[in-house]
């Protein structure tokens, strides 16, 4: 049985979700959008871990997103992983909020978004998250969008080309700029490309695979935005073998993750 008739049929392989939110959003109703009916969303598609940056830590009160995020974290070891959110509009709670949350057990990683946050992604204030990162070897998943703007393609490879150290997820692989964005990851070792809303482009899984590589494309969703089980019909019916599916579904991500977890630091 092929990996595309096994998810069908209930079995498939592994599925690591690398960008995932939790909890309510403005006055949009997200179904699954608390802790437990996200984690029986997970069961139902097949999706063994997830992890999170909360919209409360992204367009709320940061820290207190950050401690829900460490909240679910500890509360589902191993199936919820978390993101440290930074926002640059309050430069002098960064280095708490990286000292806090960076050493605990499932936090593996660093989230900005710079567009919600009307900052430039190379701006001085997010430099101390830049500068930390490169220093460990740590994992960032940033907001992108478009070739301009505050995280545009063209920003993003300069942060690349400054912090080579930084294993960089381009969140939304740089909506729209697509040939820029997957010439950065081609180009780069330490950039990743992301799914979350590019795979509704058809056809571009086959470009990114083709170009940059599949080892280079890691599955992302915004759940509870978007349901995970229709992102893995996206990559299961994409025009690219098995080996490729598997490396999106599940080997990227988890390379990442073991990377962060064998530092000792989220132990």
């Amino acid at each position: 049985m092929n990996l595309r008739d096994a998810f069908l049929t209930g079995g498939g392989c592994p599925v690591i979700d690398a960008h995932a939110h939790m909890g309510p959003f403005r006055s949009i109703y997200l179904p699954e959008a608390g802790r437990d009916s996200m984690v029986a969303g997970m069961e139902r598609a097949g999706v063994e871990a997830i992890i999170v940056s909360p919209h409360d830590a992204l367009f709320g009160d940061t820290r207190e997103g950050n401690a829900q995020m460490l909240e679910a974290v500890q509360a589902c070891p191993g199936r919820i992983y978390g993101y440290c959110t930074i926002h640059p509009g309050y430069p002098r709670e960064t280095a708490g909020q990286l000292d806090t949350y960076l050493h605990q057990a499932g936090v593996v990683g660093v989230k900005i978004h710079p567009a919600s946050h009307e900052y430039p992604v190379d701006g001085p204030n997010y430099a101390p998250v830049m500068e930390r990162l490169e220093a460990e070897g740590g994992l960032l998943l940033s907001h992108t969008w478009g070739s301009e703007g505050t995280c545009g393609a063209r920003k993003m490879r300069a942060i690349a080309e400054k912090y080579p150290n930084i294993r960089l997820l381009l969140g939304h692989s740089c909506y729209g700029a697509w040939a820029e964005a997957i010439a950065l990851a081609k180009d780069f070792p330490n950039v990743h490309l992301e799914l979350t809303a590019a795979a509704h482009v058809y056809g571009l899984i086959e470009w990114m695979c083709r170009e940059a590589g599949s080892r280079k494309v890691v599955f992302g969703t915004d759940y509870p935005w978007f349901d995970p089980a229709v992102y893995i019909g996206f990559v299961t019916f994409a025009h690219i073998d098995e080996e490729a599916m598997r490396n999106i579904l599940y080997t990227n991500a988890r390379g990442l993750l073991d990377e962060q977890l064998a530092k000792g630091r989220h132990e």
